[in-house]
């Protein structure tokens, strides 16, 4: 009772803060200090109950109908990079958007901040069908006005609306879902399911949530307003919408499976399919990007799709009743839920500091900010290193939790959809490494290419606080993973009840060993600049700053360097939305010719955007229908009743 008090309380607190955030004059450090003390209760209550705490709950009345409120290991495991990342985001944001700016977008954006959080929170511990919708509806609208802060750019307008429409889309399924979840269960009360459930009804059930929950979550093909939503909102509010919000989906899809007496052979390895698809196609875009922040909006769909292979294979594992499999799958991907976390919003928050110093989203306009922005270029490495999962940092082992569950899946007799994950989280993982060398090496090596770049700065010190905290916890994670396996165990129980706890007693041995040898690794990497760093024995001349190498030519400028795009020029074919036009040159002395490229999102402006518009302009003959004039409109009112009327009298007739 006492925890999910606290986590209640902390709802309430972030709540206030965003209230006193909207007033006329916002008492900036009480309604940041009322957020914060509401992560930190969030935080400790979560702890506590992944230590060894009991499941606690709270029974009210919602609209005259008993709602429950319940704080369990699943809950908890959302709650704690929800509370992280939005209490260091309210620290950046106080110099990234300060509340005094002109046209009161700082104090809109620091109040529907704090409303995304509290109904965020309510959401993650809801266990009845229409407090579920409420809090979901609350999380859609704030998040629409977040992504909206800029209303007055026309991109930022129609990434918003397009934002809105999809979000609204996935609600009017949920909202189905939840009318055949409550017609099974005998109410809006989330109780698990009698084993005696119909199948075609549980299938429905999971249908309509994996559309649903996949519209939140940037699934393929439904991920279509996600890159522009996230490139448009302010810097620290895409960190919480892609460590945080896109894993609603993830949350929810996990909720409502486990109400279900039992997964359907061959869902786990659909949805494996599925996810292995979106990484592929993640990871192809965002090699395409010369948009930063778009570039990491679709890493993060690489990265959801990776989530959902591990969501897979822990429904592969529930149908197939193997333990192990279960324990892999879930473990894995609520592990990467965590580390994605950390290091997609540590990316976000350093997007931001380049964007607050240069004014810029273009990669090509940038360069040599490691001379200009020493510290935000060292708390970036980590992340830039978590995000290919190389060791020693922590998305290394989250991925090497699912190839031991891909690998065991094989050998298990689940072979296609096995040998399709472990090829698309190799594939997905070389090609991160090539997007993520081009946006490292675009911003920060070699020389500024603009003004712009060349007048950069490290930000204030309360913006860089946050992102050497997430830096560090990508590297503790990594080290110290073996710590947080009962963490785990206690999560992946509360999906799969009576799974023992494996993770803690297959995976500990292992997670030691690696520690050691990532810890040899970089005490031997240490060793190594220490040894570069010696004093020399002889003095020397004074070393002259000379330089670089000009490759042969006698005057060397910024346009010669390599760009971002023709890094990535090689991996073309894996670059769906790429359109690049050649010029033809002909003859021995060619004229001028020019080399455009261009991006466009496939599903999105390519496939969907003609046919929405050729629907509106057909719907458009329906105008005449409204004439403006109250009798008409009261006319219309009379024949739907009559209608519903006539329905009501003969029903019975026509299905009998």
């Amino acid at each position: 009772m006492l925890d999910v008090a606290l986590v209640l309380a902390s709802s309430g607190c972030w709540f206030a803060g965003a209230l006193l955030s909207a007033s006329s004059r916002p008492p900036e450090r009480l309604a940041t200090g009322l957020g914060l003390l509401g992560s930190l209760l969030a935080l400790g209550a979560s702890l506590h109950l992944l230590l060894g705490g009991a499941p606690s709950g709270l029974f009210f009345r919602a609209w005259g109908f008993p709602a429950r409120l319940e704080l369990d290991a699943l809950s908890a495991a959302f709650l704690l990079p929800l509370h992280l990342v939005g209490g260091l985001g309210l620290i950046y944001g106080q110099r990234y958007w300060p509340a005094q700016l002109a046209w009161g977008s700082g104090r809109s954006l620091r109040f529907f901040y704090g409303l995304l959080v509290a109904a965020m929170t309510l959401l993650f511990l809801a266990r009845h069908g229409l407090v579920f919708l409420v809090a979901w509806e609350l999380m859609a609208v704030s998040a629409f006005f977040l992504v909206g802060t800029e209303h007055e750019k026309p991109e930022v307008r129609r990434a918003s609306w397009v934002y809105l429409a999809c979000t609204h889309t996935g609600t009017l399924l949920l909202t189905a879902m939840v009318i055949l979840m409550a017609q099974r269960m005998g109410g809006l009360l989330w109780v698990p399911l009698p084993a005696a459930t119909s199948p075609w009804f549980e299938g429905g059930i999971l249908l309509l949530a994996l559309a649903g929950f996949g519209f939140k979550a940037g699934v393929l093909p439904l991920h279509f307003w996600l890159p522009s939503a996230h490139a448009s909102a302010p810097s620290h509010v895409s960190a919480i919408l892609s460590a945080v919000m896109l894993k609603t989906g993830i949350y929810g899809l996990l909720r409502v499976s486990s109400l279900l007496p039992g997964i359907p052979r061959g869902v786990g390895g659909t949805l494996l399919a599925l996810g292995a698809l979106t990484a592929l196609y993640g990871v192809g875009n965002a090699l395409a990007q010369r948009d930063y922040k778009r570039l990491l909006a679709y890493s993060s769909i690489e990265n959801l799709g990776i989530i959902l292979m591990g969501v897979g294979l822990g429904w592969t594992g529930r149908a197939a009743h193997d333990p192990w499999l279960t324990a892999l799958g879930f473990g894995g991907a609520l592990f990467h839920v965590w580390n994605h976390s950390l290091f997609k919003s540590l990316l976000f928050y350093g997007a931001g500091a380049i964007l607050h110093a240069t004014g810029t989203r273009d990669m090509e306009a940038l360069g040599g900010l490691g001379r200009k922005m020493p510290r935000t270029a060292l708390a970036l490495f980590p992340a830039v290193l978590a995000v290919t999962a190389l060791p020693p940092f922590n998305a290394f082992l989250s991925e090497w939790f699912l190839y031991r569950g891909l690998f065991l899946s094989l050998g298990r007799g689940y072979p296609w959809s096995a040998a399709l994950g472990l090829v698309a989280l190799a594939l997905a993982g070389g090609l991160a490494a090539v997007a993520f060398a081009r946006f490292f090496g675009t911003l920060f090596l070699g020389s500024p290419r603009s003004r712009a770049a060349e007048h950069a700065h490290d930000p204030a010190s309360s913006m860089l606080l946050p992102m050497a905290v997430l830096a560090g916890l990508c590297l503790v994670v990594g080290l110290g993973a073996f710590l947080l396996l009962p963490l785990l165990d206690r999560a992946v129980s509360a999906l799969a009840p009576g799974t023992p706890a494996l993770l803690a007693a297959g995976l500990h041995g292992d997670l030691r060993l690696l520690a050691g040898l990532e810890l040899a690794l970089l005490l031997l990497v240490a060793a190594g600049l220490v040894w570069l760093r010696r004093p020399a024995d002889a003095p020397e001349a004074a070393p002259q700053d000379l330089p670089t190498w000009g490759c042969g030519y006698a005057a060397p400028v910024p346009r010669a360097q390599y760009t971002g795009s023709s890094f990535a020029d090689a991996w073309a074919p894996v670059q769906p939305g790429l359109r690049a036009r050649l010029p033809h040159l002909r003859g021995l002395f060619p004229g001028g010719a020019s080399f455009r490229q261009a991006f466009r999102e496939p599903f999105g402006e390519v496939l969907l955007e003609p046919r929405v518009a050729r629907a509106a302009e057909r719907l458009l003959r329906f105008r005449r229908l409204q004439p403006g004039h109250l009798p008409v409109y009261l006319l219309y009112v009379l024949l739907t009743l009559l209608g519903v009327f006539l329905w009501m009298l003969l029903r019975e007739r026509l299905l009998g």
